[in-house]
Formats: C-alpha cells, structure tokens, sequence
C-alpha cells in the first residue's frame, strides 16, 4: 500500500510539473536568450579567446605555487640541501630555454592551440605523478621531463602570442589581463595548495593541483585560434567595431593599413638590432630574479621570521598585490610610454630589495610586496613594447629567444640557495639582484630607443 502510494505520488507531482511548465510564458525567456546570444555575438572574438587564455594560464600558475609550497617539505624529504635542490628545479629553467624558441617556431607557423593542449596535459598528469617521487633521480625525470616541461610549453608564452596577434591598439592591455591571471592564481593557489601539504602532505596537494589543471586547462584549449585573420576578421576587432568607426578616418585607414600590410621585422632582422639586445637585458634581469624568487619566496618569509604558512600567505599576497598593478600596467601601456614603464618597474624592484634585506618587521615586509608586486610584474608592457617595436611577424620566436635567456635564471636559483647554505643568509644574493635591476634601469634610460630601417632594410636602432 504505501510503495503504490509513492508511485501514485511521483505520477502526480511529474503531472503538476508538466502542467506548470506549460503554463509558462515562454516568449519572454526565449527573447532574453536571444538578446543574450546577441550582446556575446557582437563582442570581438580575440576578448573570448583572451578570457579562455586567461583562466588556463590562471591555473598554469599552480605551477608556480607548487615549487614554492613543496620546497622545504622536499629538502626535508630528499634529505638535501637549498643549493642542490635549487639546481634541480633550474634544471627546468634550462629545459625551457631550449623549449622557448622551438615553441615560438611552432606558434609562428601553427598557431598556439596544440601546444598550450599538450602543455596542460602533461603539466596536469606530471603534478599527479610527481607523488611517486622518492629520491633525487626520479624528482627530475619527473619534474624536468614532464611537469616543467608542459607548463613551459603551454601557457604564458602562447598566450602572449595570442594576445599579440588578435590585439594591436589594445596589444598592452590584452597581455596585462594575461599576466594578472598568472599572478591572481597564485595569490589563489598558494595558501590553498601550502594548507593542504601541511594537513595532508604534499603529494595529495599535488593531486589536486593536476587535477585542476586537467580539468579546466584541456576543454579551454580548445576554443583558442590561430589569429583574427583565420575567422575572417581583423586585430582589436577593426572591422567590425563600431568604436573603431567613430574615429577619425585617418586614425582608422591608419591602423587598417598596419593590420594589412606585410607587419613588422624578420626574426634575424630583428637580432641585428641593440634595442632588442636592451629588452632582453632587461627582461632577463627580471625573469631571473623571477625564477630565483618563485623557487626561494617562501624560505626568505621564514628566514625574515614567518612561518611556512605565513611565508604561504605572503606569497599569496604579493600575487593578490600584483593583479591589479598588472591591469594598471596594461592601461597605462596603451596611453603612455612603455619604456618608461620598464625603467620604473626596475627601480621600483631595486628599491624593494633593499627594504627586504634590512626588513625586521612585517610592515617592511608589506612595504616590500608592495613595490615587489609592481616592479615585478610590468611583463605586458616589457612583451608588448617587443611587439611595438617588431611587430607581429616574428613574435612568437623573438619571444621564445627571451626565454632562452631565462636560462640565466637557473644560476641565480642556484646562487640563492649556495648562499644561503655558506652563509645562513640570503643577503649577498637580495643586494646583487636589486643592483641589476638598478643597472637594468640606466641602461634603457639611456639607450633604449625604437628601430627603423635604413635604405637596405635592415634594421637599425633610431633616436
């Protein structure tokens, strides 16, 4: 009797529903959907492609979280100094100097759907194998051969890429969304990721790390194009803008006449130039320091006084810092002097290195994340000022060649840890980072200027 009751009961409600549903109004949400349809249709494609770009190498960042987070529980684990673990971690940074131009050539010609794919999928299963590591040997066949090998690969060099080739009048502004997205997943991941690997160990926050790059890395990949003139259309949406329309004619015929014409340096005209050498010089000062910081942050936040997960934290809050200053970055690369911005970004570093090294306190320590946040994060205006001056030819393997240098990186890694095992102390290496960053400012004030060509083409720096 009361099993017959049930089902007489589901029968009803099914009915009632039914019933209901019919009753409905279904031209009004069929009008809002439409309308809905309508208003994303209408928005240039290169915004959707950047949005998609953007959480993929949001969760890219996990990456970086990971070597920050597992550095002290894998020296306690493998049994090994800071120097002979920094080596191993910069192991990767040499693999990805060797990867970056590769990568570059295979954008250029293909297009950066394939390998931001296969970058995902191997940094995401490569996090989850990582938890079978138990010795020196297997960390870096794992680490090197398979985790930095696809975050290297996939993620913040393609989307640079991307963001030059669908973006010109908005270029700097569409690699700042990218940028903040490497430093807004940080500031999401490593409290997160450094909380479970002291609840519950590294390796199950490993896991969970790979696995959320898998799950949203993977169906992401898929919605990105090769460039705007693939799908018929133009760079910053040109054609079919009506904002671009409202300009001036001669503004609009302008920049309809860079999109269409045969646009920019070829990648050895480009190596003949000293303006580029000068960008190079300067962006690997602050990949370096990059480098050397992501794998030595938190251990610098504990040899200041902090805990690990207060170290954690701190990190979390340079890349919360960060995220908007990058947006700013962007803004203000697309209305103003982008060499002015890398001059300022390098002094702002210099300074906040010096306030480091003689911090005692945690407001110093807020001072610093401060300028740190800033000074080292001005990568849109410092890769779109590559695509200003060079164009959209050759950009990809110009900014695989920047990589390529970031091989540097590896030996700063190293240095730090080196240091800090003869020393107690990372002061040595804090005072000599922040006096290349020093350096790297006078140099682009003084001779960083915009190449032309000459009457034989070649390209040669101009006043």
């Amino acid at each position: 009797m009361g099993k017959n009751f049930a089902i007489d009961r589901a029968i009803f409600l099914t009915n009632w529903v039914a019933i209901e549903l019919l009753a409905i109004e279904w031209e009004p949400i069929y009008d809002l959907m439409q309308l809905i349809r309508n208003r994303a249709s209408s928005i240039y494609y290169g915004w959707w492609i950047l949005a998609a770009g953007s959480a993929i190498t949001m969760v890219g960042s996990v990456h970086s979280s990971v070597v920050s987070v597992f550095f002290l529980p894998l020296t306690r684990e493998l049994g090994i100094g800071r120097a002979a673990l920094s080596l191993l971690f910069s192991l990767a940074r040499l693999e990805g100097g060797i990867e970056g131009p590769l990568v570059g050539w295979i954008i250029d010609r293909r297009g950066p759907r394939l390998p931001i794919f296969i970058g995902a999928l191997l940094g995401g299963t490569g996090l989850i194998a990582l938890t079978a590591v138990h010795n020196e040997l297997t960390f870096v066949l794992v680490y090197v051969g398979w985790v930095a090998l696809g975050f290297q690969m996939g993620f913040l060099q393609c989307m640079h890429a991307v963001a030059n080739l669908w973006f010109m009048k908005y270029r700097t502004r569409a690699m700042s969304i990218c940028s903040s997205s490497v430093r807004l997943g940080p500031a999401i991941f490593t409290p997160l990721v450094a909380a479970i690997a002291i609840t519950q160990g590294w390796r199950a926050a490993s896991i969970l790390s790979g696995v959320v790059v898998l799950i949203v890395a993977l169906p992401l990949a898929l919605l990105i194009r090769r460039s705007p003139e693939s799908m018929g259309l133009l760079p910053d949406g040109l054609v079919a803008s009506s904002a671009e329309r409202e300009e001036s004619a001669a503004t609009h015929e302008q920049l309809l006449a860079q999109v269409t014409s045969p646009d920019g340096f070829g990648f050895g005209e480009t190596l003949k130039t000293p303006s580029f050498w000068l960008i190079a010089f300067s962006t690997t000062v602050r990949t370096t320091m990059n480098s050397a910081f992501q794998v030595h942050f938190i251990p610098i936040f504990v040899w200041k006084g902090l805990t690990e997960q207060g170290g954690a934290n701190m990190v979390g809050l340079v890349a919360l810092t960060a995220t908007p200053l990058i947006l700013l970055v962007g803004w203000l690369g697309d209305r103003w002097s982008k060499k002015n911005i890398l001059i300022m970004g390098q002094i702002a570093v210099a300074m906040a290195l010096i306030i480091l090294n003689f911090a005692n306190g945690k407001s110093a320590i807020y001072m610093f994340t401060m300028l740190f946040a800033f000074g080292a994060n001005v990568s849109p205006a410092n890769y779109s000022i590559l695509g200003e001056y060079y164009g959209r030819r050759s950009f990809a393997r110009l900014r695989g060649v920047l990589n390529s240098l970031g091989i540097i990186g590896m030996v700063a890694t190293v240095l730090a840890g080196w240091v800090f095992d003869t020393t107690g102390s990372y002061s040595m290496f804090i005072v000599g980072t922040g006096m290349s960053a020093g350096l790297a400012a006078v140099m682009l004030l003084l001779f960083l200027r915009k190449p032309e060509r000459n009457a034989t083409g070649l390209g040669i720096s101009g006043t």
